[in-house]
């Protein structure tokens, strides 16, 4: 049987098996293969074979018979060149590449289009396993492995004659290497050019023959320098250290020691104490890193101990690092015990401030008290100043005493621009509350929470995030996950005064809420929640203003999310409730949402002045035996429409659950309108009434 190039120029003795030893090349095998390759040829011209300068040349000329042979060498597009046969009878039919072409060597260019160390090379045909290459190289590499790439394709690792990649400086400007394609290699059949090794064993050489010699003229020379010398006598607790003048070593005690560095540092003489109710520490006036306070070094930092005043620490750092234009505080790893909350306000920034811990299982501030508000961000006494610039990074808050409905991780009054990554709340009621009971419009703008989550047990008077007056919260990234235990209500604004302009809910995974979002205050306007998971919830969405309020919620877009049931009372009755009272349900959108497993309604609209139900799949809902939809009557000057959804049971029988898909409430409503609904029948039929 005939040998391949891939037989003839194979890496091992036995195809495969490393152990068998690196393969020599015979001459004779060589011979037969290229011997093999002339007899294609030959055979090829003797038949009168055709040769086109291009595949156009080719794709042009159908005269020829079916299975006829030609070439194709010369076209621009290297793909292209190989060896074709006609498909079809003459005339018709069409060319199509059967092979490469039966080249024994392709010559390749390295122009320097590539880099040193990943080398980009250039042929007139296609390149395979079944030649050989020579090829330049442009320019010596710098460092190994190198690859290189024959017109734009994958990167081939370039490995020795014996199969080692090729050493730093291994191959040289002007080279030709010669080798061939094996698998994601280009195999050298010459070895790479030894003479940077050589050169570089050379110097190492002599590098280490020079550093013995000088070794020893040092220990000479010391050992006739040590003979002059004369110190201070050893002493306890004492340094030498070199006088101002340079000219002799002094013996100093440790606390002489340390002005002398203070003084050195800051150029003030520092005030050197010792704390006996935490480590013994000490510092300079002016900090050793350039724009960075830690809040370990501190003094009466406790780090969790007896005597806590960790609260005050952090404050009067943070109120140092605002003055002195510092840009962060580094937190320490373990629980911080907060012994009051800590009062931060930043009016005005001309410094943004992070306060960065290790991680939040790694950093966490503990509270110490049920009603305990722990961070106070921002002073309504500044006016239009507000707290900004202000990012925690990198930690958690956790409950060491079980917290209350007045208590609080974050509280955030008069700011703007305030970020949270990275945080995680635990076991807390309330973890942020943004212009909770401020008495003015737009309190707190502009708060993000990026990475943010939480686990909440029990229940709880209070929301998650309590919205008051403001705008702009966004709650976005890759969650560390919301959990609760269907208690507590995951956002809710309840200010009766002033409406909250502006939430955005990205990407987020939850699970087990009493509700996800609440307006019963003044309203939401502009809202938007999409993508994501959320897991039972007794409301998703509830839209609808408390008794005598009269509450605006306009512009909500809930879309492309999945709201999940489950099929159990309390965990996933309603999924999108809206109700006006006194005030206004305006451009509300819940589109291309899977609703799945609610016990009640999908949507409930009570009344709502411009609401769009669109594109939705509604399963398994109602299976308490209500409807899915239930829709009223819009007001005088409202408009409700309902299209394009699919409400059906999901792999339960059909009309073993809920009553109607549909249930249009009051009579029929000009500006109602339904259309382009799959509706399978429930119990009593598809839908009830009239849009």
């Amino acid at each position: 049987m005939a040998l391949t190039a891939n037989q003839v120029y194979r890496d091992y003795v036995t195809d495969g098996i490393p152990s068998s030893g690196n393969n020599k090349v015979r001459k004779a095998e060589i011979r037969s293969l290229l011997t093999g390759y002339e007899s294609i040829i030959a055979a090829f011209t003797s038949a009168g074979g055709l040769i086109y300068s291009s595949k156009a040349a080719i794709d042009a000329d159908l005269a020829h018979a079916a299975n006829s042979m030609a070439w194709v060498i010369g076209d621009a597009t290297t793909a292209n060149n190989g060896v074709y046969g006609k498909v079809g009878a003459s005339g018709t039919g069409s060319w199509t590449r059967r092979s490469d072409l039966p080249f024994s060597f392709i010559i390749a260019s390295d122009a320097g289009a590539g880099t040193a160390n990943a080398i980009q090379a250039t042929t007139a045909i296609p390149v395979s396993g079944s030649a050989l290459v020579v090829t330049n190289v442009f320019e010596a590499n710098a460092g190994s492995p190198v690859t290189i790439s024959f017109n734009g394709g994958s990167a081939l690792t370039i490995k020795s004659n014996s199969g080692n990649d090729i050493a730093a400086g291994g191959l040289t400007a002007g080279m030709l290497l010669f080798g061939y394609v094996s698998g994601s290699t280009f195999r050298l059949i010459s070895d790479q050019v030894s003479a940077a090794i050589v050169a570089a064993a050379e110097a190492a050489a002599a590098a280490a023959a020079g550093s013995a010699s000088a070794a020893s003229t040092s220990a000479a020379a010391a050992a006739a320098s040590a003979a002059g010398v004369s110190l201070p006598a050893v002493a306890a607790n004492r340094m030498l250290v070199d006088n101002a003048a340079g000219t002799l070593r002094e013996s100093k005690t440790l606390s002489e020691t340390m002005t002398i560095l203070a003084g050195a540092v800051s150029g003030r003489t520092s005030t050197f104490s010792l704390d006996n109710s935490t480590l013994y520490k000490a510092r300079s006036l002016k900090d050793r890193w350039l724009d960075s306070y830690r809040l370990a070094e501190e003094l009466q930092f406790t780090g969790g101990g007896s005597t806590a005043t960790d609260a005050a620490v952090l404050q009067a750092l943070f109120n140092r690092a605002k003055a002195a234009g510092r840009g962060e505080i580094i937190l320490p790893r373990g629980d911080i015990a907060l012994e009051a909350n800590v009062f931060l306000k930043n009016p005005a920034a001309t410094n943004a401030i992070r306060i960065v811990g290790q991680g939040p299982a790694s950093t966490r501030f503990l509270n110490t008290s049920a009603g305990q508000v722990m961070f106070w961000i921002g002073d309504d006494a500044d006016g239009a100043n507000k707290t900004s610039g202000i990012t925690f990074e990198g930690l958690g808050l956790a409950a060491g005493v079980a917290p209350n409905d007045s208590g609080s991780g974050f509280f955030l009054r008069n700011t703007s621009r305030i970020l949270f990554k990275d945080v995680f709340i635990e076991g807390l009621r309330n973890g942020w509350s943004l212009g909770v009971n401020a008495g003015n419009l737009n309190n707190a703008v502009y708060t993000r929470l990026h990475n943010c989550g939480c686990n909440v047990p029990g229940s709880s008077g209070v929301a998650m995030i309590r919205l008051g007056s403001g705008g702009i919260l966004n709650v976005g990234g890759d969650a560390y996950g919301w959990n609760a235990s269907g208690g507590i209500v995951f956002i809710e604004h309840d200010n009766a005064s002033y409406n909250w302009d502006g939430l955005y809910v990205t990407n987020q995974f939850m699970e087990d809420w009493l509700k996800y979002v609440y307006s019963h205050g003044k309203g939401i306007v502009n809202a938007e929640w999409t993508g994501g998971q959320m897991d039972r919830a007794a409301i998703f969405f509830q839209l609808q203003p408390d008794s005598g309020v009269s509450g605006d919620n306009v512009n909500w877009n809930i879309h492309d999310t999945q709201l999940l049931g489950f099929g159990v009372v309390g965990k996933g009755d309603y999924g999108l409730l809206t109700a006006h009272g006194t005030g206004t349900i305006n451009n509300v959108c819940f589109r291309d949402n899977i609703v799945k497993g609610l016990t009640n309604k999908g949507v409930f609209t009570t009344s709502g002045d411009a609401v769009k139900v669109h594109g939705n799949q509604f399963v398994n809902c109602g299976n308490s035996g209500t409807s899915v939809l239930q829709i009223d009557q819009p007001p005088a000057n409202g408009v409700i429409s309902v299209t394009a959804n699919d409400i059906y049971l999901g792999n339960n029988a059909v009309a073993s659950n809920y009553t109607y898909g549909i249930d249009w409430i009051g009579s029929t409503n000009a500006r109602r309108k339904s259309f382009g609904n799959n509706v399978v029948a429930g119990t009593s039929g598809a839908e009830n009434g009239t849009a």
